[in-house]
Order: structure tokens, then C-alpha cells, then sequence
């Protein structure tokens, strides 16, 4: 069975949510970017960007440097992503729950009642490298090293300085075969035609 982050008091709370960043951000860490959010609260938040792969990088050649071998021939072109900017030497696993590690995947959806069709888990131990090299992981998977925070109330305020649209998460998007689609679909679920978004935000 896996954990949970506690479901958020506040009932305006982003988790479970996409960020969409406006064209104007002027951060090269989130220029287009659609972020995940993980955990939002009074204190802080935290999410993962999903379409900024990193140049070089698969999922073969980081097994490779992580010594795991015998890699499923099927991901070993999978792209590994720039999670954020905070902590990016380290990984993190946005993935379906039809796969748990017992006490370490973090179920993202809250509460007792866990979906495996529509729910979504947060791994980040060198074990569910090792079961997806091998054919035994998640069914849908996302790599990403490093993550974006928030200090609290930051995020409400780039909000309001109109950094960023909200939608609500979907796999299609999250697991899009093309990050370079992802973030016109994700305008696009809100029903927006992305040329029509002003290019006039905050910045992150």
C-alpha cells in the first residue's frame, strides 16, 4: 500500500493540478513549460515540470551510469526530463499506480480510495528504475531529475501576476509521446487557441 501527502486543507489548493506557464515567463527554467503539482499547502509547494527533456539523456544511457542493467529495449529511448530547477541531481518517477513500493510511492491522489485507472504515484528510489529497466515497472512512467518549489505563498502571487493558467491533470497530457506538444495540449484542454494568450506575464 502506498502513502499519501495528506490531502490539502485549504480547498483553493493546487495539488493534482497542471500549471501552464503564460508565454511572457521570462525564466528559462519555465519557458513553456507544464508543471505537475505534487504537494501545495500553506507552507510551500512543489511540482515537476513534464516537457523539458533533457539534451543528451535517456533512460538508457542514465542506467548505464547508474550500473542497472538489462534494460527493457522498449525504454531505452525513454526521454529524462528537467524536473526543476531545485535539487536536480536528484530523481523523481510520476507514474500510473498499477505500480507501488510499499511505504515509499507517494499516492498523489490523497485519501483512502486509490484509483489505478485515473490515479497517479510519485516514486523516488533507485528500485523503480530497476523494474522499469526490467519490464516490471508502472505502465505509464515519467523521469524526472530535480523538482520546482515554492516558499508560501509564492505561488499564489505568481498567480495573481498572471504567470500561469491551471487545468486539471490529465494522462494524456502528462504522458504525451511528444513533450513538444504537451503544453499547446494543455492550453488547448481549457478550451484556449494558445496564439490568442497574451504575451504579458510575471516572472516566476
Amino acid at each position: 500500500m502506498s502513502t499519501s501527502f495528506p490531502p490539502p486543507s485549504d480547498p483553493n489548493s493546487l495539488q493534482g493540478h497542471l500549471l501552464i506557464a503564460m508565454p511572457g515567463l521570462d525564466d528559462p527554467n519555465f519557458d513553456h513549460s507544464v508543471i505537475y503539482i505534487c504537494q501545495h499547502d500553506d507552507a510551500s509547494a512543489m511540482g515537476l515540470v513534464l516537457n523539458h527533456p533533457i539534451q543528451g539523456l535517456d533512460f538508457g544511457r542514465m542506467m548505464d551510469e547508474l550500473g542497472i542493467e538489462g534494460v527493457d529495449t522498449d525504454r531505452t529511448r525513454q526521454k529524462i526530463f528537467n524536473g526543476g530547477p531545485v535539487q536536480n541531481d536528484r530523481g523523481f518517477v510520476l507514474h500510473s499506480l498499477d505500480y507501488c513500493l510499499e511505504d515509499i510511492t507517494l499516492s498523489l491522489t490523497g485519501g483512502e480510495d486509490i484509483n489505478e485507472a485515473t490515479g497517479l504515484g510519485l516514486t523516488a528510489t533507485r528500485d523503480i528504475l530497476v523494474d522499469l529497466s526490467n519490464g516490471k515497472g508502472p505502465r505509464d512512467a515519467l523521469i524526472a531529475l530535480g523538482y520546482a518549489g515554492w516558499t508560501a505563498g509564492q505561488l499564489e502571487a505568481e498567480i495573481r501576476q498572471n504567470t500561469w493558467l491551471i487545468a486539471p491533470a490529465d494522462k494524456a497530457i502528462i504522458f504525451a509521446r511528444d513533450p513538444a506538444r504537451m503544453w499547446e495540449m494543455a492550453i488547448s484542454s481549457l478550451g484556449i487557441a494558445p496564439e490568442h494568450l497574451s504575451g504579458q506575464s510575471g516572472s516566476a
